[in-house]
C-alpha cells in the first residue's frame, strides 16, 4: 500500500512540476517523465499535462515533449489531437530546427487523425526556404507512405520528392534519394523512381558533397540505373571511382557495387576494364586492416567480387594469409578466398602456408587447411602431385583428424586424376583402424572398392567393416554396400559369400529405404544380368569440377547487386531470411545493344518467324521476349506451305548482293542471289542426336507423345567417311559460359547445312529455355527451325545437337567473309560469340556447267581477277581419288583431258548465294605439287576456296 502511495506521490509532484511557472522546473519535471518512460514506467497520465508544455518556444523542451508524444500517441489517440494546432504553429516557427522537430514528429505519431492533419505542413515543408527542413520533410514523406499510401498518392507528395532530386542541397537531393527508393522497395510494382540520364548526372553532382550515409543511399540508386551504352557506363564508373578512397566502408563497398554492375556493360578486353581493376584492389585490401567485424563483411564481400572476377585481387595473395591473432571466422574466410585466387603462379607460396596451418592447434581451421591442399590439386593439374606428397606427408605425422581429413581429399583426387596416384594406396590402408568419423571411413571405403583389384587384401579390408554394420553412419552404410558389389564383380569367385553377405544384411535386417531399395537393385541386377551390373556398377565415372563449392551463377549475380548489404554476408538473396514484404529479384545487366554486331538481331528474328513451322513452347516464348536482344518468337502453329513459298519469295527478293552489284548471275544461270530454296522438312532438326533413333514399338510414342523418334527420309543422315567435317571446337568455355560449355562445328548432311554442337553442363544447377539466335552474315545463313532442346540439361551432362540451316536470310558482308556471330539464351543468361563457317560448308550440290558454258564464262572474267597458286598433294592421291575426293564435297570436274603430258583438271564450284568459281588444276605426274588457277566475279572469296582445297586434301 505504501509502494501504491508513493508511485501516486512521485505522479502527484511530476504533475506539479510540470504545470509550474518556472521554465527550470518544468524542463527537470520533463527529463525526469522522459527518464521514467525510458525505463518503462508507465507515466501516461501526465498526458495532457506534458501537451501544455508544447506552448513554450525552447528547443530542448520541445524534443523532449515531442519524444513524449511519439512514444503514448497511440494509446492516447484523442488527447494526441490536442497536439495538432501546435504542430501547424511550429511548421510555421521563424526557427528552421523547430520547423524540422515538428514535422518528423507528426511523421512519427502513427496515428490516422494525426495523418490526416499532416499534409499541409508537410507541404509546406517540402518546399522550405531552409535545406535542413527540406530534408527532414522528404524522409516525412516515405514515413508517411508507410502510414497511408493512397494520401501520399492523392497529395501529390511524390512529385514533390522527385523536384527535390533537383534541389541545390546535396543532403536534400540524399534524403529524397533515400525516401524514394524506401516507398520503390515498398512497391515495386509501381514506377515510383524514374531513373535517366539527366536524373543520374543530378545525383552524381550531389554525390561530393553530402555525407557518407547520403553517398550511400545515392550509389545504391545509381546502381540500379542502366546506362543506354559502354560510354554512359564509362563515364559513370569514372566519376564515382573516387569514392572508393572514402573512410566509411560502407560508401566503399557499394561503390564496388557499382562498378562491378556496371562493368557486365563494357568490353571486358578494353583497356578501361584493365585500370578499373588496378583501382578497385587498394581499397578491398584496405578493409582487411580494420576491426575483425569489418574486416569478415568485407571478406564475405571479397569472396563474391573474387567469384565474379578473380583477376581483380589475382595479385594480392598474400594479403589474405592468415594471421595469428585472427579470429576463427576471419581466418576461415580468408583460406576459403586464397583457395579461389590459388594458380599456377602463386601454388608454391600458397602450398607452404598450407602446410603451416596444417599444424594449428585450432582443430577446424586445420581441417579446412588439409581440405584447401586437396582443392589445391584439383584446381592447379601442374602441382597436383606436389599437393599429394604434402597430404602424405600429413598422413605421416599420424594426427587423427588430419589423417582423415587427407583421405576424404585424397578420395576426391582420385576422381579428378584416375590411374595416376593410385601406388599412394597402400599408406592410407595403414591408417584404416584410425579412422573414426563417418565420410573419412566412407571415403576409404570408397577407394578399397574402386581400386578392388589392385589391394591384395581387399575382400578382408571390406569385410572389417561389415562386422560392426549396424552400428555405422548410412553414409557409410550405403557406400560399403556399393564398394563390396565392385568386389565381386572384378572378383566374382573369392567375394561371393561377401556380397551374399551384405546383400542379405541390408535387405532383411535394415530399416533404412535407401539401403534396402539400393540393395534391392543390385541383387536383381546381380541374378538377372551380371553384364548390365557391370556395365552400372563400374561405369566410368564423370571427373569432379575444379571447384565444387562456387555459387549457382544466378544467384552469383543476383548477391553482387547486393554487395555492401546482409544478402552478401549471408550469401543468400533477401527473400530467404526477409519475411513480411515482398523483395524485387535483381540480376545483374546484359550487354544488349553494346555490340553493334548484333543491332540487327530483332529484325532478323522478325523475318525467321516468317520460315518456322514448328510450335514453340510459351514458356521459351515469354523468357525470350524478356530480352531486346531476341525479338518475340511465334508461339501460333506453322502456316501453309502456300504462305511459306510465298513468303520465301519475298524475302529472297528483298535481299541485296553480298558484295555490292559485283554478283550478277553468271550467264543467266542463277539470278536469284538468295540461292537455291530448300524445300521445309517436316523434321525436328535441332533435337538431340540421341532422339533421332528408331523406335521399335509404340509404348514409346504413347509415352512421349508428339515428340518424334522416328527417323525417315527428312532425318538428319550422316555424311560419307570421305566428307571433310573438321573436329569440333569450344566456341564457348565453361568459364565464359556460366557453367554452360559449347563446342561445334558444321557440316553437309543431305546436301544441307548442319550445325553441330555438343551443350555441356559444368555448373551445378540444371539449365533449360534455350534460344539460340544468329546475325546477319555474308551468306544469310539462318536456322530452319529454332534450337529445342526439350528436356533440362543436367550438371555434368552433355547433349548433342544438330541444327539444320537455310540461306535465305538477312545479309551483311562480314570479317572475316564467313564470320558467324551467335547469341545463345538459357535460364542463366544471354552468350554471344563467334565462330568461322568452313567455307567448304557453303559449296551447294547442283554446281555443275556445261563445256562451252564453262569456257565462254573463263574468257567473261577480267585477267585480273584470276588467282594463281601451288597446291601440295600431301597425301601423293591418284588424279581419280583425288578428282572423287573433291566432288564429295560438291567440286564439280566439268572436263579432264592431258595438255602438254599434263593432266588438266577444270571445276566449278557454286556458293549458297550464287557466287561461281571456276578452277584449273595442272598436275605432272610424279610430282606432288599442282598447278592452281581460279577465276570468279568475286575476288574476296578466293583466299578462302584456295584453303577449302587444302584442307580437302590434306584429310585423311
Amino acid at each position: 500500500m505504501a509502494e501504491i502511495e508513493s508511485k501516486k506521490g512521485e505522479i502527484y509532484e511530476l504533475k506539479a512540476e510540470l504545470n509550474s511557472d518556472k521554465r527550470e522546473r518544468k524542463k527537470e519535471a520533463l527529463k525526469k517523465v522522459i527518464a521514467s518512460m525510458t525505463v518503462g514506467k508507465d507515466v501516461s497520465q501526465l498526458f495532457p499535462d506534458v501537451i501544455n508544455c508544447m506552448q513554450i518556444d525552447n528547443l530542448e523542451l520541445k524534443k523532449l515533449v515531442y519524444l513524449y508524444l511519439m512514444n503514448y500517441a497511440k494509446t492516447q489517440p484523442e488527447m494526441a489531437i490536442l497536439a495538432v494546432n501546435t504542430f501547424a504553429k511550429d511548421c510555421n516557427d521563424p526557427s528552421p530546427l523547430i520547423r524540422a522537430l515538428a514535422v518528423r514528429t507528426m511523421g512519427c505519431i502513427r496515428v490516422d487523425k494525426i495523418t490526416e492533419h499532416l499534409c499541409e505542413p508537410l507541404r509546406k515543408c517540402l518546399k522550405d526556404e531552409d535545406p535542413y527542413v527540406r530534408k527532414t520533410a522528404a524522409v516525412c514523406v516515405a514515413k508517411l507512405y508507410d502510414i497511408n499510401q493512397q494520401l501520399v498518392f492523392d497529395q501529390g507528395f511524390l512529385d514533390l520528392l522527385k523536384d527535390l532530386l533537383s534541389d541545390s542541397n546535396p543532403m536534400v537531393v540524399a534524403n529524397a534519394v533515400a525516401a524514394l527508393s524506401e516507398i520503390s522497395e515498398q512497391s515495386p510494382q509501381i514506377q515510383v523512381f524514374d531513373l535517366n540520364g539527366p536524373t543520374v548526372n543530378k545525383l552524381l553532382t550531389a554525390l561530393n558533397e553530402c555525407s557518407e550515409w547520403g553517398q550511400v543511399f545515392i550509389l545504391d540508386t545509381i546502381a540500379n540505373y542502366p546506362p543506354k551504352d559502354d560510354k554512359d557506363a564509362q563515364s559513370i564508373c569514372e566519376r564515382i571511382t573516387p569514392r572508393l578512397a572514402h573512410a566509411n566502408s560502407a560508401v566503399v563497398l557499394s561503390t564496388v557495387k557499382v562498378l562491378m554492375k556496371f562493368l557486365e556493360l563494357i568490353d571486358p578486353n578494353s583497356e578501361f576494364v584493365q585500370n578499373l581493376y588496378r583501382k578497385l584492389a587498394p581499397p578491398l585490401v584496405t578493409l582487411l586492416s580494420t576491426e575483425p567485424e569489418i574486416q569478415y563483411v568485407a571478406l564475405r564481400n571479397i569472396n563474391l567480387i573474387v567469384q565474379k572476377r578473380s583477376d581483380i585481387l589475382k595479385n594480392e595473395m598474400k594479403v589474405f594469409f592468415v594471421k595469428y591473432n585472427d579470429p576463427i571466422y576471419v581466418k576461415l574466410e580468408k583460406l576459403d578466398i586464397m583457395i579461389r585466387l590459388t594458380n599456377s603462379n602463386n601454388i608454391a607460396q600458397v602450398l607452404a602456408e598450407l602446410k603451416e596451418y596444417a599444424t594449428e592447434v585450432d582443430v577446424d581451421f586445420v581441417r579446412k587447411a588439409v581440405r584447401a591442399i586437396g582443392r589445391c590439386a584439383i584446381k592447379v593439374e601442374p602441382a597436383a602431385e606436389r599437393c599429394v606428397n604434402t597430404l602424405i606427408d600429413l598422413i605421416q605425422t599420424k594426427v587423427n583428424y588430419v589423417v582423415q581429413e587427407a583421405i576424404v581429399v585424397i578420395k576426391d583426387i582420385f576422381r579428378k586424376y584416375p590411374n595416376k596416384y593410385e601406388s599412394i594406396i597402400a599408406i592410407l590402408c595403414e591408417n584404416l583402424d584410425s579412422l573414426d568419423e563417418p565420410e573419412a571411413r566412407a571415403s576409404m571405403i570408397w577407394i578399397v572398392g574402386e581400386y578392388a583389384e589392385r589391394i591384395d587384401n581387399a575382400d578382408e579390408l571390406l569385410e572389417g567393416f561389415l562386422d560392426g554394420f549396424k552400428d555405422e553412419n548410412n553414409q557409410v552404410q550405403l557406400q560399403l554396400l556399393t564398394a563390396i558389389v565392385k568386389l565381386f564383380l572384378k572378383k566374382p569367385t573369392e567375394t561371393q559369400e561377401l556380397v551374399t553377405k551384405v546383400l542379405t544384411l541390408v535387405t532383411q535386417e535394415t530399416d533404412n529405404p535407401d539401403l534396402r531399395d539400393r540393395g534391392y537393385i543390385y541383387w536383381r541386377l546381380l541374378s538377372t544380368d551380371p553384364k548390365a551390373a557391370k556395365e552400372v556398377v563400374l561405369a566410368e565415372k564423370p571427373l569432379i569440377s575444379e571447384e565444387t563449392d562456387l555459387l549457382e551463377p544466378t544467384l552469383l549475380d543476383e548477391l553482387i547487386c547486393h554487395i555492401g548489404s546482409l544478402a552478401s554476408v549471408y550469401h543468400k538473396p533477401p527473400n530467404t531470411f526477409v519475411e513480411g514484404r515482398f523483395i524485387m529479384k535483381k540480376k545483374l545487366p546484359f550487354r544488349t545493344g553494346i555490340h553493334h554486331e548484333y543491332e540487327d538481331i530483332t529484325t532478323m528474328q522478325t523475318n525467321q518467324q516468317q520460315q518456322q513451322q514448328v510450335v514453340i513452347s510459351s514458356n521459351v516464348g515469354s523468357l525470350i521476349d524478356d530480352f531486346d536482344m531476341l525479338g518475340p518468337m511465334s508461339n501460333t502453329s506453322s502456316t501453309t506451305m502456300n504462305t511459306f513459298e510465298h513468303t520465301q519469295q519475298q524475302t529472297s527478293s528483298a535481299i541485296p548482293n553480298l558484295l555490292d552489284d559485283e554478283l550478277s548471275s553468271i550467264l543467266g544461270l542463277d539470278s536469284n542471289v538468295g540461292g537455291h530454296q530448300t524445300p521445309m522438312m517436316n523434321t525436328n532438326t535441332s533435337l538431340p542426336i540421341n532422339r533421332l533413333t528408331t523406335s521399335t514399338g509404340n509404348d514409346l510414342d504413347d509415352l512421349f507423345g508428339d515428340i518424334n523418334l522416328h527417323t525417315g527420309p527428312s532425318s538428319i543422315s550422316f555424311s560419307s567417311p570421305n566428307t571433310l567435317v573438321l573436329p569440333k571446337e569450344i566456341w564457348v568455355s565453361a568459364q565464359k559460359g556460366k557453367g554452360l560449355e559449347i563446342s561445334g562445328t558444321f557440316a553437309r548432311r543431305n546436301n544441307q547445312i548442319v550445325m553441330e554442337m555438343d551443350f555441356t553442363n559444368k555448373a551445378l544447377q540444371s539449365m533449360n529455355d534455350f534460344a539460340l539466335q544468329l546475325n546477319r552474315n555474308s551468306f544469310g545463313l539462318t536456322p530452319l527451325q529454332p534450337l529445342q532442346i526439350l528436356n533440362p540439361l543436367f550438371p555434368n551432362q552433355t547433349i548433342p545437337i544438330q541444327l539444320i540451316l537455310n540461306a535465305n536470310g538477312p545479309i551483311m558482308k562480314m570479317d572475316p567473309l564467313t564470320n558467324l556471330q551467335i547469341a545463345i539464351k538459357n535460364n542463366i543468361d544471354i552468350f554471344y560469340f563467334n565462330c568461322i563457317v568452313p567455307i567448304h560448308i557453303l559449296f551447294v550440290h547442283n554446281g555443275e556447267i556445261d563445256k562451252m558454258t564453262f569456257l565462254q564464262t573463263w574468257q567473261d572474267i577480267p585477267e585480273n581477277n584470276e588467282i594463281k597458286y601451288q597446291l601440295q598433294n600431301i597425301n601423293n592421291l591418284s588424279i581419280d581419288d583425288l578428282q572423287n575426293k573433291l566432288r564429295l564435297n560438291n567440286i564439280h570436274t566439268i572436263t579432264r583431258t592431258i595438255i602438254e603430258q599434263k593432266e588438266m583438271l577444270y571445276q566449278t564450284i557454286k556458293l549458297t548465294n550464287g557466287i561461281f568459281i571456276l578452277i584449273e588444276l595442272k598436275i605432272t605426274p610424279g610430282n606432288r605439287t599442282i598447278a592452281f588457277s581460279l577465276k570468279t566475279k568475286v575476288p574476296d572469296v578466293a583466299n578462302l576456296i584456295i584453303q577449302a582445297y587444302e584442307l580437302i586434301l590434306s584429310s585423311n
